[in-house]
């Protein structure tokens, strides 16, 4: 088994070498992808991410974030700082980005234009490469690096309802063999009030990558109690990958506000595709910490909810 686990992985390490890791609660990490959201929440936010795709299934993915972002110089300025780490299988890629996003204000929110750079250090540790046998000995030792430099751009809309972004994290095309190609990642969001105690979120991303098939996530969520403290919802992840090996997904997603400064969440990927078979699904967990100034209220997002 673990040599076809390993020939699998190895179909599939161009794909995911060659693209941005993706979350599905892509409508709180936005950053990752496009530096034009750097200050968008409007405080200073530290956000962890980790996810474990296909879990049970021998070198699978697996994918750590952290990113933090705030507005400075009375919200004119956006900065952000996110790291990466990346593995699948003998394959290890980790990434620094610092981001940079100058706001202006727009009708009832802010528009951020903003640029990002990043070095990427890509690792393949061929001594856990195994044979049909099980035998290591044929590639003891070896051991391959690469750093590659970035730059990204991208655009990207917000007030308290909405929100919309297009970006491209990777101006620089590197080529396939590099491990870095161009993409193209848009998103949007609104929140609609259905009641006091009732609100309903929708959104939607959109990744094109260049020589790979489109793939297109469809978020519906809702929101319970009149601060929206606990959100549940599900996501159809969808891609033109013809081979039964792509992404697609329906995701159970869910998010409490534990307090005015800790926002936690979970994701449930349930694989539509061929890959569905011989795994437990894929977890997603998020922690996230916003700077919130001491408040008599028990609820500062009462008064200006962070939905996105």
């Amino acid at each position: 088994m673990r040599y076809l686990h390993l020939l699998f992985l190895l179909g599939c390490t161009s794909l995911f070498a060659q693209q941005q890791p993706f979350f599905s609660q892509f409508f709180y990490n936005k950053l990752i992808a496009n530096p034009g959201a750097a200050g968008s929440t409007g405080l200073p936010i530290f956000t962890a991410f980790h996810r474990q795709q296909w879990a049970g299934l021998e070198g699978a993915p697996v994918t750590q974030a952290f990113s933090t972002n705030s507005p400075i110089l009375a919200g004119r300025v956006g900065l952000g700082l996110t790291v990466v780490n990346d593995r699948i299988g003998f394959y290890n890629s980790t990434f620094a980005q610092a981001a940079y996003a100058y706001r202006v204000q727009l009708g009832g929110g802010r528009l951020g234009i903003g640029l990002h750079g990043s070095m990427t250090r890509y690792e393949a540790d061929l001594t856990e490469v195994r044979t049909i046998s099980g035998s290591k000995q044929a590639v003891e030792g070896m051991m391959d690096f690469q750093y590659l430099f970035n730059l990204g751009m991208g655009v990207h809309f917000e007030n308290e309802r909405f929100f919309v972004g297009a970006a491209i994290p990777q101006v620089l095309d590197r080529g396939q063999s590099n491990g870095q190609v161009r993409h193209v990642f848009a998103n949007a969001g609104t929140v609609l009030e259905l009641s006091p105690t009732l609100r309903m979120r929708a959104a939607g991303a959109v990744r094109v990558v260049e020589n790979a098939p489109p793939s297109f996530d469809a978020h519906l969520g809702f929101g319970f109690t009149e601060v929206a403290r606990l959100w549940l919802g599900s996501t159809l992840r969808m891609s033109k990958n013809y081979d039964g090996l792509g992404g697609d997904a329906l995701v159970a997603v869910g998010q409490y506000q534990i307090s005015e400064r800790i926002r936690a969440g979970l994701a449930y990927d349930l694989g539509l595709g061929a890959v569905r078979n011989g795994n437990a699904g894929s977890f997603e967990f998020l922690l996230e910490y916003a700077f919130v100034k001491a408040s008599a209220a028990p609820m500062v997002p009462a008064l200006r909810p962070r939905y996105f």
